[in-house]
């Protein structure tokens, strides 16, 4: 259980026990702010989380109907974490999973307080090939799960493929990379591809292109031969793999947003975070 917003928590310091019968009692009769849907009750070092439901009057203050316990104090942690967003998901269930008990309750950045009670979190695989190294996937994710999907609690792997470990790479004569910004080299490397560099027939015969078939394509525009091609797409190497889905992958036939495949969301190359929400929320709705 996350709340929407943390406008919707109250903070109710109290000098009683924080037992469910005490909890009810001083409620009883009270009535709550229109926006409040949970309140966390403090008293000394102890903590405790309820639901509220209240009859809809058209008041400021509405009478509470109803009380349901989220955590008493033995399931409850506090922990004041001046840097963190209260508003994100997967950063208060990260936190939840330190402290240890099924509910923590934060007091994060701008003094904002909201809890996060132990729910099972949505997995996601980041499928991609390096370098450079981590995958930009992964930091892309993060801004989105940071910015455009806060109530989204998601834990991630990352399957990575060394393109430097490709079959048919290390016996290569000469090696063209497709840019300088991958950081590629090779002791048998002469360039890369987007810096057209000038090769013979027989060089480039014999020469290992490591890329996609669009790549493919622009080498023999160039050159009028067919490369040896060592393929570093990581939607075909995904293929050959077998990780658990939902997987989120990237490749340069995809121009903006996503392509889904089944449970495999493929974004642009050079992707955005917009991109990489909008496969967010295609994968898992």
């Amino acid at each position: 259980m996350f709340p929407d917003h943390c406008k919707e928590v109250s903070v109710r310091s109290v000098d009683f026990g924080l037992t469910e019968a005490g909890i009810r009692k001083y409620l009883a009769g009270r009535s709550a702010y229109i926006r409040t849907r949970y309140i966390a009750f403090n008293s000394g070092d102890s903590w405790a989380v309820v639901k509220v439901r209240k009859r809809p009057v058209n008041r400021i203050l509405q009478p509470i109907e109803s009380v349901d316990i989220v955590a008493l104090p033995e399931d409850t942690n506090f922990m004041d974490e001046p840097c963190l967003d209260v508003l994100s998901a997967s950063a208060m269930g990260a936190l939840r999973e330190s402290a240890g008990k099924r509910c923590v309750v934060v007091r994060g950045r701008a003094d904002h307080v909201s809890f996060f009670v132990d729910e099972e979190p949505l997995r996601l695989t980041i499928f991609d090939v390096v370098p450079p190294t981590p995958t930009k996937l992964v930091d892309l994710v993060d801004e989105a799960l940071r910015s455009h999907l806060q109530n989204m609690y998601m834990k991630y792997a990352v399957d990575e493929v060394d393109i430097r470990r490709l079959e048919g790479l290390s016996e290569a004569e000469s090696v063209l990379f497709p840019c300088r910004a991958s950081g590629l080299e090779h002791s048998n490397g002469i360039g890369y591809l987007d810096a057209t560099p000038s090769l013979d027939d027989d060089v480039a015969k014999n020469t290992a292109l490591v890329g996609c078939s669009l790549s493919a394509r622009i080498f023999e525009a160039l050159y009028g031969v067919e490369p040896n091609l060592v393929n570093m797409c990581p939607v075909d190497l995904l293929e050959g793999s077998k990780p658990e889905g939902p997987v989120l992958t990237k490749c340069c036939k995809v121009k903006e947003g996503c392509e889904l495949r089944g449970d495999v969301a493929i974004v642009p190359w050079g992707a955005r975070v917009g991109d990489v929400a909008i496969a967010l929320q295609k994968l898992f709705g």
